[in-house]
């Protein structure tokens, strides 16, 4: 039987997507331009999991565009303080006590520090929060939205901010048409596109047709930002990553395609309640995962543990890393204070 109170495939997706950015740190070489194996591996990883980002926009949404008909404002802003700022300042803290003991990291004064914490100087993969908390702080406003009467006005914010996210940034780089920036809506500004996006297509019936279309443009997505990456990438002599963008069309398809197959897809295992407990503690320990796994990459690589630059770890590194990340996790939050450091 389900678990209660749990979406089989909200958990399934939040697994995938933190394994996915897990996966992505591992393979770092195709940031480097070189045609080559160790770079083709690196890219084709790049692609299988470029949606992962999106997706857990998307997953917000889907989670709390309609908090209001479970609990207050006051309620959400606590759950969100608690469960997101104080583990985000915390290991903040941790990892910039960590770099400044490798020499990583230098600060003289109190407004550098404090310039640190506002300005992702500390670690960056956690760049993720800043848009996150602006979104947290955003979605308030946003619940009416989750009404049906006003179905339309999200379809249409939604619709303006693909236009004006994902297609319009391209033209520059692709036909060298400039246009001022001044023309983005900012309302779906800075992520808020794939907020929308988790709300529609979890409450969304689409057609089988619709849906094969979704898959096909997530499909197409890949082969444009893989094939587009190399032919740009050999006429400029460097790498261009202008398909690299997680608002850039080909990102947005790709995350829209697997959510909707993650939605769609039935899982007879989700029927199991043994395992519909284990995803629900992996999909719990994500956040917890996405918050040390580059600390675990960093000591496996700089103490020798392995080859960051072979294909072997570009591959399969990412499972370990996971493995590791995921039962230091598990453990902690089982330890009393265990929870401020892994909600």
């Amino acid at each position: 039987m389900p678990v209660k109170n749990r979406v089989f495939y909200f958990d399934l997706l939040n697994i995938a997507a933190c394994y996915g950015v897990v996966w992505l740190h591992c393979s770092g070489d195709a940031f480097t331009f070189r045609l080559d194996k160790y770079w083709i591996t690196s890219l084709i990883i790049q692609v299988i999991a470029h949606w992962a980002v999106p997706v857990f926009f998307m997953l917000t949404g889907a989670n709390l565009m309609d908090y209001r008909e479970k609990y207050s404002t006051k309620v959400y802003f606590r759950r969100r303080f608690s469960r997101v700022f104080i583990p985000f300042f915390v290991w903040s803290t941790i990892y910039l006590i960590w770099k400044c003991k490798l020499g990583w990291i230098k600060f003289s004064g109190g407004r550098e520090l404090l310039s640190l914490y506002l300005n992702n100087g500390i670690e960056g993969i956690f760049w993720f929060f800043y848009p996150l908390l602006a979104i947290y702080l955003s979605i308030p406003v946003l619940t009416i939205f989750a009404e049906e009467k006003y179905k339309k006005q999200l379809y249409y914010l939604t619709g303006m901010g693909i236009v004006a996210y994902s297609f319009l940034p391209l033209l520059p780089g692709l036909f060298g048409i400039s246009y001022s920036a001044d023309l983005n809506p900012p309302v779906v500004g800075g992520y808020m596109m794939y907020v929308l996006l988790g709300w529609i297509l979890k409450n969304e019936s689409f057609s089988k047709k619709v849906r094969c279309i979704i898959y096909g443009a997530g499909a197409a997505g890949a082969v444009i930002m893989f094939a587009g990456t190399i032919l740009l990438s050999l006429k400029a002599g460097e790498l261009n990553n202008i398909f690299w963008d997680y608002m850039a069309f080909p990102t947005l398809f790709m995350a829209c395609a697997v959510f909707l197959l993650a939605k769609h897809r039935h899982f007879k295992i989700s029927e199991n309640e043994k395992i519909g407990l284990a995803a629900a503690k992996l999909s719990q320990a994500s956040f917890g995962v996405y918050l040390i796994h580059i600390m675990i990459i960093d000591f496996l690589v700089l103490n020798g543990h392995v080859n960051g630059d072979s294909r072997w770890w570009m591959v399969f590194g990412a499972a370990g890393v996971y493995v590791i990340s995921a039962g230091i996790v598990v453990v902690c939050k089982k330890i009393p204070g265990g929870k401020y450091l892994f909600p």
